[in-house]
């Protein structure tokens, strides 16, 4: 098991990195800005909790970062609130349509 203030520390990094992905992305739509604004509403739950990202390298695109904050986030589920995993798979299954 890890530990759970890294885990979230982790997962806040994945999290930043796919806003920044979601920002930089080639999207006429304009769905991208909405899904990296959702990126920073979920980082309030951070804010709330005192987490600090982790420094780590980024991963590939927007997905991979938000498929890694959400391995990270399973890792330390005991330390995890419930509203927060749901909020950031709610996010992951709407940036794959």
């Amino acid at each position: 098991m890890v530990d759970g203030s890294f885990a979230l520390a982790v997962a806040l990094r994945h999290l930043r990195d796919a806003a920044t992905a979601f920002l930089s992305a080639d999207d006429p739509t304009g769905e991208s800005l909405f899904l990296a604004a959702e990126c920073r509403d979920l980082e309030a739950w951070f804010v709330e909790l005192g987490v600090t990202p982790a420094g780590l390298e980024p991963a590939a695109d927007a997905a991979a970062s938000l498929d890694a904050a959400s391995a990270a986030l399973a890792a330390g589920q005991s330390f995890v609130p419930l509203g927060l995993w749901a909020e950031l798979q709610s996010l992951r299954a709407r940036s794959a349509r």
